[in-house]
């Protein structure tokens, strides 16, 4: 049995379609470059499935920046808790997840330090860089105080190895440095205060 699209017939395009296009956009060439026609090119699409999927350019801005929130925090969050693993472990596999490479099809490792950048000249884009930077430091607090620190060594802890996510992840696309065993040392680290 046979399925899918006929040969010759384009495929069905989907709002994330338009949203991870979105994503290759802007790593290629920063906000100004997440534009309807040069997307809908890339996509071999029309402008009309565009505004199929959104009413305007600031509306698949939006959706990009509420998909990435998402991936960001909840997304890597929340099977870490459902794991069933000890506190401790848990710590130890949110240190893997974050280690892993994004999707190249949602612009790969330049994702995050493009929306970053993004972040520095739009106020929406900011709004939700800060939002996730939040999250992501209450949700580290979180992991390390249910492994056993003090709620003022929880926060010291998740701010250090918040910064050894961001600058680790800066030296994997400058100088290709492997994120997972240096982040396991910071998080052994950080987790030693409660041995």
């Amino acid at each position: 049995m046979t399925s899918g699209t006929p040969k010759g017939a384009k495929a069905r395009l989907h709002r994330s379609d338009w949203v991870l296009a979105g994503f290759r956009a802007l790593v290629a060439g920063g906000p100004e470059a997440i534009r309807v026609e040069p997307i809908a090119r890339e996509l071999n699409a029309t402008k009309g499935s565009f505004y199929w999927h959104f009413k305007d350019l600031n509306d698949l801005r939006g959706a990009m920046l509420a998909a990435w929130e998402e991936l960001a925090t909840t997304e890597i969050t929340a099977p870490i808790r459902r794991s069933g693993l000890s506190p401790r472990d848990q710590v130890m596999l949110l240190a893997d997840r974050v280690s892993d490479i994004p999707e190249v099809e949602a612009g790969g490792l330049a994702v995050e330090p493009a929306v970053r950048d993004w972040g520095r000249t739009d106020p929406q884009a900011r709004a939700v860089l800060e939002r996730v930077d939040a999250q992501r430091l209450a949700d580290l607090c979180a992991f390390l105080g249910a492994a056993g620190l003090a709620r003022g060594r929880a926060s010291e802890g998740a701010v250090r190895f918040y910064s050894a996510v961001i600058g680790l992840e800066a030296l994997r696309m400058t100088a290709g440095i492997e994120m997972q065993a240096p982040l396991r040392a910071v998080a052994e680290a950080i987790l030693g205060a409660t041995e």
